[in-house]
């Protein structure tokens, strides 16, 4: 099980991630719009053996609704774009340009530049986006990066896995495909499972397991993702900390309306993810339930996180959710195959659904509630026992799943670790 952390624009705080031993599985994705500004970071993770991946932002330079931001700021660009790319400009001279930075910075594996895979044309777009594939393939070689792989990217709705040509064109598409894994970022893919969902998702999922090749849920962190991987239907997760840690392709689809709202000051509402429950709520509703009799205790477990106020929980809110994270898939990768299911079921499911049922019966001040302009206690208690609720569902989802003959759970593939530690190899040059 692969838990590969993307950086963002948060390169002062991942080294800081890093020097504390948070980043077990040693993979990091670099935005091509950061590569020189991070260029003292990347040299750092080389040299301990980190994997680095690089993510063109193609993708983004593709969408009408995404391309004036950071993005057009990529380095492989010969300037700033004036317009979103085209198919026309995924060519040759597109795939030099990658492949030189790509070379130039050492990158091990690049991210397939692709563009959104919609309803309408889905074919069409899934191999224009596989020729490109080729076209890389072939400038990197010339550049000198025989030894950079490329990671096959999908972009777009979790319903179009449903379909079965597209799963077909998929599976039929890769079987000659210059791709060493395939990243599926997808919309309709969330943090709290639901029974319904998982059952559909991990049949989708299984199928294209006929690529033969490792698959990695991209901007994908939760409990959802873990299930996943827990039935062997996906060899990794990718994921920003507290952010790019779940996809929505609204804003791919149409103009952006807000900011981002689990980020930021200045009134914009901020959300953290709770220790042990597995979803997020607003920093008002965590600072209620913790100011509730025995809600410190329950909500922040201080004896294991060491969080002892709300003050502490703020502090330390990007770095709980990646330890919390990272812990747990390798916790899953530490299980035989055949015990995964029942030891992600035991180990985060119920211990999740078990902490949500407690916290939903704390009693909460309404008074401290209208002075935190949490609307309603009622409504915060009734979703914590609904999660609750919804969690013992997907628990008794996955045991079905594991017992339907149909869903044929052989276990996923490994992900090869490329990174190699150069401090390792002159020590040993050395001896």
């Amino acid at each position: 099980m692969a838990t590969i952390v993307r950086v963002g624009d948060f390169h002062q705080q991942f080294a800081h991630y890093q020097s504390q031993n948070l980043l077990l599985g040693k993979r990091a994705v670099v935005d091509a719009y950061n590569v020189k500004r991070q260029a003292d970071l990347l040299n750092e993770l080389r040299a301990v053996g980190f994997e680095l991946i690089l993510d063109t932002k193609a993708a983004e330079l593709a969408c009408p609704f995404k391309w004036t931001g950071q993005s057009r700021k990529a380095e492989w660009l010969e300037g700033e774009p004036e317009r979103p790319l085209t198919p026309r400009d995924f060519n040759l001279d597109m795939a030099t340009r990658i492949a030189e930075l790509a070379v130039a910075h050492k990158f091990h594996i690049v991210l397939a530049p692709s563009r959104y895979v919609s309803d309408a044309s889905a074919l069409t777009t899934l191999e224009q986006n596989h020729e490109f594939m080729a076209l890389l393939r072939s400038a990197l070689d010339r550049a000198g990066g025989q030894k950079i792989r490329i990671a096959s990217s999908f972009i777009g709705r979790l319903t179009l896995l449903g379909k079965e040509e597209v799963t077909n064109r998929i599976v039929s598409l890769h079987r000659d495909a210059p791709a060493s894994s395939i990243w599926l970022r997808l919309s309709g893919i969330r943090r709290d499972p639901l029974a319904g969902r998982v059952r559909t998702t991990a049949r989708r999922l299984q199928l294209l397991n006929e690529c033969e090749l490792p698959i990695v849920l991209d901007y994908a962190a939760g409990l959802e993702p873990l299930t996943y991987a827990a039935l062997g239907v996906v060899s990794g997760q990718s994921f920003g900390i507290l952010k790019n840690d779940q996809f929505s392709d609204e804003t791919w689809l149409k103009p952006s309306k807000s900011l981002d709202n689990s980020i930021g000051d200045g009134g914009i509402q901020q959300f953290a993810r709770a220790p042990g429950l597995g979803r997020s709520l607003s920093h008002a509703e965590l600072q209620l339930i913790s100011e509730a009799p025995k809600g410190k205790r329950l909500l922040f477990d201080p004896a294991n996180t060491g969080i002892g106020t709300f003050e502490d929980f703020k502090a330390k809110a990007k770095e709980t959710a990646l330890r919390e994270a990272v812990e747990a898939a390798a916790g899953v990768s530490e299980v035989p195959n055949s015990r995964r299911p029942d030891h992600f079921k035991t180990t985060h499911l119920d211990q999740a659904a078990r902490k949500a049922l407690q916290l939903s019966r704390l009693e909460l001040d309404a008074d401290r509630a209208a002075e935190l302009k949490v609307k309603s206690t009622e409504s915060l208690q009734k979703r914590l026992a609904d999660y609750a609720s919804s969690l013992d569902k997907t628990g008794q989802a996955l045991e079905k799943i594991v017992e339907d003959p149909n869903m044929r759970l052989t276990g996923s593939i490994a992900l090869p670790h490329l990174g190699k530690s150069e401090k390792s190899d002159e020590a040993g040059e050395r001896r």
